[in-house]
């Protein structure tokens, strides 16, 4: 299974910093807005929402996330190998 960000991000709402703030963002949380996964661009479909709905402060924890993400994205597929 891959790991998306949407999962990862619900795993990251207990964190209590600036990630752990994000992941409890209302709007983050709406399945109306989530990214469609026809789009073949994640991190794209992300931050077009988080531009959409957040304080430019929130960018920047967005990116800092992102990059937590890709972290724990790439163990999960090196766990698998």
């Amino acid at each position: 299974m891959i790991l998306t960000f949407e999962d990862w991000l619900i795993n990251q709402q207990y964190r209590k910093d600036s990630v752990g703030e994000l992941a409890r963002v209302p709007d983050l949380q709406n399945p109306e807005i989530k990214p469609s996964r026809r789009k073949s661009d994640e991190h794209k479909s992300w931050a077009t929402i988080v531009v959409n709905i957040a304080s430019p402060g929130i960018i920047e924890v967005f990116n800092e996330a992102w990059q937590e993400f890709l972290l724990a994205k790439q163990a999960a597929k090196n766990s698998l190998e």
